[in-house]
């Protein structure tokens, strides 16, 4: 895979490990001019600001509760994000802030205007829209799947570690979080299909933490995962992609996400995971919005008076696209995934035993 033609290339640069991960790669065969200086000066920098925020942050740890929406890359969880967050009550990282965790805290945000396109669609990012923290996961020097969009050559190790079971600390992203949440009352409401691989260890930061499962036709989510990849480091990768790691990486994962699933259903309650429908989001949106907020409970300043206008409000802010209909490979992995796709909603869905 090469990058396509006139796609925006965009550096990511971030805390001194990311840095450090980046050198490991060797020489970049696609970078802006002083790369290399460019890499080092911004990791000081980040380093010398995320200091100086911490030393402002108040003590304590990340809120015990937030709802997490989880589930594969392309299964829904952006709208659902999206949705969920415009019905009120919640707090959310925003864009300008997953892409700056080491100011965030003290800078105010940019021009609200400010918003570009996403690589994989038609649809747009706002700067102080809520956004995905696995960026800002990414950029702290945490280990993230997210540094495959800057080296796909190491995409499978990204992938192997994220899904290997072993436990990452995540401290300074905990401290992002904690950040995040600390404002006002609000619940906090966090999104990112890589949260997906961490379910285990979020259960044990977030004691009392619910989880929404939206879950897609897979043959579906495999087609839309290789397109949005692509484009994704087609603006980001400072390499190209080897032939076939993508298709590699992607069977990996639907084999990880089936892995967690089955341990859902043994180890989790319906009082601490819904699992919701791509498909029912997109024909009957109300009741699926209405079902996950009555699931996660008290919301700040909000009641069940006010449930159904709320509800209302977000439909109109918030666009829900039709998603391409597409085959079911014949791969072990995908029907798998299948298998216990069937399993969750049987075990979480609404109206099942």
């Amino acid at each position: 895979m090469t990058s396509r033609p006139g796609s925006p290339f965009q550096p990511l640069y971030g805390a001194r490990a990311l840095a450090e991960w980046i050198r490991q790669g060797g020489t970049p065969v696609r970078a802006p001019l002083g790369h290399g200086l460019r890499l080092k000066w911004h990791a000081f920098l980040f380093e010398l600001n995320w200091r100086t925020q911490l030393e402002r942050m108040p003590p304590g740890g990340p809120p015990a509760d937030p709802l997490l929406i989880v589930g594969l890359w392309r299964s829904g969880t952006t709208v659902l994000h999206e949705l969920v967050n415009a019905c009120g009550g919640w707090v959310t990282p925003q864009t300008w802030q997953c892409f700056h965790p080491s100011t965030c805290f003290l800078t105010g945000p940019p021009a609200p205007a400010a918003a570009v396109q996403r690589p994989m669609d038609q649809g747009l990012i706002a700067a102080e829209g809520p956004q995905e923290d696995e960026f800002a996961l990414l950029l702290l020097g945490e280990p993230s799947i997210y540094r495959g969009l800057i080296d796909p050559r190491r995409l499978l190790e990204c992938g192997g570690a994220a899904w290997s079971g072993e436990e990452a600390r995540l401290e300074r992203w905990q401290v992002f979080v904690r950040g995040i949440g600390g404002v006002g009352d609000a619940r906090l409401l966090l999104k990112s299909p890589g949260h997906t691989f961490r379910i285990p260890t979020l259960r044990k930061l977030f004691p009392q933490a619910r989880f929404v499962w939206i879950g897609r036709h897979p043959g579906e989510v495999l087609a839309s995962n290789v397109r949005m990849w692509t484009a994704m480091m087609s603006v980001y990768a400072l390499w190209d992609c080897p032939q076939d790691i993508l298709q590699r990486f992607l069977r990996e994962a639907m084999r990880a996400c089936s892995a967690v699933l089955e341990r859902c259903v043994e180890e989790m309650t319906r009082e601490q995971m819904l699992w919701v429908d791509f498909e029912a989001l997109q024909t009957d949106p109300e009741r699926v919005l209405r079902q996950i907020l009555q699931f996660a409970g008290s919301r700040a300043g909000r009641s069940e008076l006010s449930l159904t206008a709320d509800i209302q409000a977000a439909l109109a802010a918030v666009p829900i696209h039709r998603g391409e209909r597409a085959a079911m490979p014949d791969d072990e992995s995908m029907l798998q995934l299948d298998r216990m796709m069937r399993a969750a909603r049987r075990r979480f869905g609404e109206g099942e035993d």
